[in-house]
């Protein structure tokens, strides 16, 4: 049987959890989701941030069982290792003239 978590200060979150989450996930800090909650490791930029947007904070001093993370830390940091970057590819078309003379004096039309 795995020991229980020992308790720790905590932010609990109340109000428009839905707003506090974003915020949360915002800053990356693991969460704790309750029905009516929501508890979090909160920095002081955090905290800053969710008072900012009005939601509810207390301090408590309890377990802390945060959410498991959808993509595992090992796979984020196999990505960055590999330096797995988004590229951007341009593609130019021209017209040919040797296809047609006359279309060759207007520009082609945009797709925008």
């Amino acid at each position: 049987m795995p020991a229980s978590p020992t308790p720790e200060t905590l932010t609990e979150l109340r109000g428009d959890l839905v707003l506090a989450a974003l915020c949360v996930g915002q800053f990356h800090a693991p969460c704790q989701l309750d029905n009516d909650r929501l508890l979090v490791r909160a920095d002081k930029a955090l905290i800053a941030a969710l008072d900012a947007l009005g939601i509810h904070m207390a301090a408590v001093v309890e377990p802390f069982t945060p959410a498991p993370v959808f993509v595992p830390h090992e796979v984020v940091l196999a990505q960055v290792a590999k330096d797995a970057r988004r590229r951007v590819r341009t593609h130019i078309s021209e017209i040919d003239v040797a296809d047609d003379p006359e279309e060759a004096s207007e520009p082609p039309a945009s797709n925008a």
